[in-house]
């Protein structure tokens, strides 16, 4: 069996919904939700060259999705979120 070249190891949906929950909380600690919702098309770009139509990148766009739905930061989004993550749902 040959190793894949790629880097990028990929974990799953829910491991990455929970990496990118956590990433987005950390950086609403230092931005307003405006700024990082102004992210998501460059986080989501980044992630489908990363991890092609994989859960990996499904789960990078379920939890900006369910942070900022609409394209706007929700509080509640993030705390439903945040509860899913520790439910591992």
């Amino acid at each position: 069996m040959t190793p894949s070249s790629s880097p990028i190891r990929l974990v799953g949906h829910q491991r990455r919904f929970a990496e990118s929950v956590a990433q987005i909380d950390t950086e609403l600690e230092f931005n307003s939700g405006a700024a990082v919702a102004a992210r998501r098309d460059e986080v989501l770009a980044a992630a489908k060259a990363a991890y092609g139509p994989s859960e990996d990148y499904r789960g990078v766009r379920d939890a900006w999705d369910a942070v900022f739905p609409d394209g706007v930061y929700s509080a509640q989004g993030l705390a439903d979120a945040k509860r899913s993550v520790e439910q591992g749902s």
